[in-house]
């Protein structure tokens, strides 16, 4: 399946990154901030935003799944990133 991502180059997995330093954690900043992020996306005309995250990452899915993040695909990250696994979600915007 072609997407956005796939023109990115390979150590991005995708359009947005974010982290919460560990003190700070639980306390809905990332939700938040994804939420935020997703309209200035829009005004980029870019139909949808991929992220990945790990399998047992279970934080970051929610953040994704509460902003309308779809599952759509489990991969092999390339080399630089562990060759590890990883989910693909995807938001449509």
């Amino acid at each position: 399946m072609a997407s956005a991502a796939s023109s990115l180059p390979p150590y991005c997995l995708g359009q947005i990154e974010y982290g919460v330093v560990p003190w700070k954690k639980g306390r809905g900043y990332a939700k938040e901030a994804l939420r935020l992020i997703l309209p200035e996306a829009k005004t980029l005309m870019m139909p949808f935003v991929e992220l990945t995250t790990d399998p047992d990452n279970v934080a970051s899915q929610r953040v994704t799944e509460s902003n309308r993040g779809v599952l759509y695909d489990e991969f092999r990250k390339p080399v630089q990133h562990g060759s590890t696994r990883g989910l693909h979600y995807r938001i449509d915007l």
